[in-house]
């Protein structure tokens, strides 16, 4: 195992930058955190999630009574009808929520068929999300329930139904007139965003350093004059490169589920773990591949930081992704960070753990091991030139 205990050897050389960046991530996310939490405020008010409305299916009896039904949960915001105007309308906190009613939903859905709305929503929103949530699925339940047992059923008498039966009680959202508290869903979306850029920048500037040495042409043809195989030279390398990810992610994995003061093991958080493991698995290949093709480390340095910033930009790590412009998220649709974003937002907008929700969830994270499978298949290449170079 003498290449394993030589990488190690040369990852303590760059164990202080890895420690430092690790440290800061952790207590800026503690100190953001906790200086939420002191914030009180006694000037509580009652009031409604603002939702905008977009109606493609025309005005009929049925809408018009499910609309009203959720007056008593949300107050109905006006805004210009354009993609910009709803944009700036979420990032200002005119809005919460924005529902969309797609044509053919009434027709469709009193036949029977499951016919989705679509929602956009603000992330640090989530408690108000899930009552709305909470209310139109109970609405819709109960009136399925009257489809399925009241055959031949005109919409009048399924109207008169829901309205004599009403679903749940109003719940109203309390509004301090600050920044909400953050809950543990809340928490869990910010931290593990924010630790995608981090594993960008530490993977590549710890691994792709200690591959740069490895890769090196001397070091490849003493290799070759060594008792070690190349199929033993590969292995403990690979190893030793799951070896530090996993540590490094584990770490980062306890300390956000210990520091969140609303921790709650679910599964939810478990879906996050797997999406943060899965992530950690793309960047040691682009980081692989960085080490086997850069020569300086001071190279390494640069490209650590224009990749991290650049990822995370363009993927939604730092500006969620509802707020980037249909060209941007074009463009960050075929990066890993993309997907592993997206995943995070679907995690976090969950209202309950059906088939139909978890599909995507899966899906983004299939695309994102693709993109480790397309940068393996890249590394081999590479690889296998420079062995050629060598002898």
């Amino acid at each position: 195992m003498q290449v394993f205990k030589t990488y190690f050897k040369i990852m303590k050389k760059q164990l202080a930058s890895l420690v430092i960046y690790g440290i800061m991530f952790i207590a800026i996310t503690l100190i953001i955190t906790f200086a939420i939490l002191r914030e009180n405020s006694d000037d509580f008010t009652v009031s409604k999630v603002p939702v905008l409305l977009i109606n493609n299916d025309g005005n009929n009896e049925f809408i018009d009574a499910f609309t009203s039904y959720l007056e008593g949960y949300v107050e109905y915001i006006d805004v210009e009808d354009s993609e910009g105007a709803r944009k700036d309308a979420l990032f200002y906190h005119e809005l919460n929520y924005i529902l969309t009613i797609p044509g053919g939903f009434t027709d469709g859905f009193l036949r029977g068929e499951e016919i989705m709305l679509s929602k956009e929503i603000l992330p640090d929103k989530m408690e108000a999300v899930q009552s709305v949530d909470s209310a139109i699925d109970n609405y819709l339940n109960m009136a399925r329930v009257y489809i399925k047992y009241n055959p031949g059923f005109g919409v009048s008498e399924l109207t008169d139904f829901l309205k004599m039966n009403p679903v749940s009680e109003i719940e109203v959202i309390i509004d301090s007139g600050k920044k909400d508290t953050l809950n543990a869903a809340e928490f869990n979306f910010n931290y593990y965003n924010y630790l995608g850029y981090i594993m960008i920048v530490c993977f590549i500037l710890g691994v792709s350093t200690v591959m740069m040495s490895f890769h090196g042409l001397e070091i490849r043809r003493r290799q070759f004059a060594s008792p070690v195989s190349s199929r033993s030279f590969n292995l403990q390398l690979i190893f030793a490169n799951l070896i530090f990810v996993l540590v490094y992610v584990v770490i980062f994995i306890i300390v956000g589920y210990v520091s969140n003061p609303f921790r709650q093991l679910d599964l939810s958080l478990i879906l996050t773990w797997i999406n943060a493991l899965i992530f950690a698995g793309v960047v040691l290949c682009i980081s692989y591949l960085v080490g086997i093709t850069v020569k300086g480390k001071n190279a390494v340095q640069a490209l650590s930081t224009a990749l991290s910033l650049g990822l995370a930009f363009l993927s939604g790590m730092f500006v969620p992704q509802q707020f980037l412009g249909s060209a941007v998220v074009r463009v960050a649709s075929f990066l890993p960070s993309y997907w592993y974003v997206r995943v995070n937002n679907t995690i976090g907008s969950l209202s309950n753990y059906s088939i139909n929700n978890l599909t995507p969830i899966f899906q983004y994270m299939a695309i994102q091991i693709g993109f480790a499978a397309v940068f393996l298949a890249i590394i081999l290449v590479v690889a296998k030139r420079k062995r050629q170079v060598a002898t």
